[in-house]
């Protein structure tokens, strides 16, 4: 299985894990593309993004916690 060092877009805090068949990494990304393509999934995006910026703890916590 190949390795990419990019974060995902779509999964704030999360690395890029080619879940995408075919897809080399968030550049590619079929799933990517639509998102950014649609005003409404991108705006959505965007509140997920400040919700995570401003909650940090919670994405570490996602890592470490087998139950979240």
């Amino acid at each position: 299985m190949a390795y990419v060092d990019a974060r995902c877009p779509l999964r704030p805090g999360d690395m890029c894990s080619l879940c995408v068949p075919g897809a080399t990494g968030p550049q590619d990304c079929p799933t990517v593309a639509e998102v950014m393509r649609d005003p409404e999934l991108r705006e959505r995006l965007a509140e997920l993004r400040r919700e995570a910026a401003e909650a940090p703890e919670v994405l570490s916590q996602r890592h470490t916690d087998p139950h979240p």
